[in-house]
């Protein structure tokens, strides 16, 4: 299904780097770009459809066979008014709701084509303001959060603040909806947690039936938080947009936080997030081009 059209086994022995880039087909063009290290594979799909099969994605998303990932980035066009439809897909093929690091990059891709300083992106998870803030640095302005059961969802009715799930050292966690639902974790070390080892076990819980984010968090300082986030569909990455914001939401609500500016420290780099008086938000952040290729021709048709 992938085959680039070459017999690889017959190229000759004195082929030249450039010998084997002059026969390779031409392809999707796509971009690969990260924010804080949550990386991704942006294809434009306004103008030409891309809908590429879940086995697609997986192969797309592989960082051993394919281009790698944390997920598949579409931009298409938006029939609610928005500059913009962005299109989320997760390594396991299925569709995310939002992700904010993404956002951002698909955000700086579409400032950097008008020249306009903000914009709209429709989600599946609602739409999401951007702004430019500068050069490589992007600012989104995030509606309030959901914190009842129902939005999580969690599968029994039950107060948000503490719920009563646990796997080892993980204890009681703050459930919030940001666009896609997290559960914030407090531990006295971040760096201390394997969350590779505890986390699974309560994203896989029965009481989330659709599965949740998992944030493990420190409060380093009153405006400082320490957090690393094992995601959707079960992958531990270097930064999480949603996820900064939702831990900031959660040390506010348990009263670890006054503070309405907090700087959220993750393995990839740093996000700052703002709390308005309504509990909207403002999430800023870099994005970053790394750079870019064309797809297989087999995935080129819609």
């Amino acid at each position: 299904m992938f085959n680039l059209g070459l017999e690889t086994d017959r190229l000759p022995l004195s082929m030249q780097y450039s010998d084997v880039l002059s026969i390779l087909p031409s392809g999707r063009p796509f971009l690969k770009m990260h924010g804080l290290g949550n990386d991704f594979v942006v294809v434009d799909g306004r103008e030409q459809a891309f809908r590429p099969r879940p086995e697609e994605i997986r192969w797309i998303c592989d960082r051993h066979v394919g281009v790698g990932g944390d997920q598949l980035l579409v931009i298409e066009p938006s029939a609610a008014g928005a500059d913009a439809w962005m299109r989320i897909y997760n390594v396991d093929g299925a569709e995310a709701q939002t992700c904010l690091n993404a956002t951002r990059c698909v955000a700086w891709l579409l400032l950097n084509e008008s020249g306009g300083d903000r914009l709209v992106l429709e989600t599946l998870g609602g739409m999401i303001e951007a702004a430019r803030t500068h050069d490589h640095a992007v600012a989104l302005r995030l509606p309030a959060p959901k914190w009842d059961c129902w939005s999580i969802p969690l599968a029994l009715e039950t107060d948000t603040l503490a719920l009563d799930l646990a796997s080892g050292p993980l204890q009681q966690p703050t459930a919030v909806n940001v666009g896609n639902p997290h559960l914030v974790f407090f531990v006295a070390s971040r760096d201390e947690i394997d969350v590779a080892r505890w986390a699974p076990a309560i994203q896989n819980d029965p009481m989330l039936p659709e599965g949740a984010n998992v944030g493990v968090a420190e409060m380093a300082s009153p405006d400082v938080i320490r957090l690393v986030v094992w995601e959707r569909p079960g992958i531990l990455t270097r930064a999480c947009g949603s996820g900064a914001c939702a831990a900031v939401l959660a040390a506010r609500r348990r009263g670890l936080t006054q503070h309405h500016r907090v700087m959220v420290d993750m393995p990839g780099g740093q996000l700052h997030v703002e709390v308005h008086d309504d509990e909207s938000l403002t999430l800023t952040g870099t994005a970053t081009v790394a750079f870019s290729g064309r797809l297989p021709v087999d995935l080129t048709t819609a």
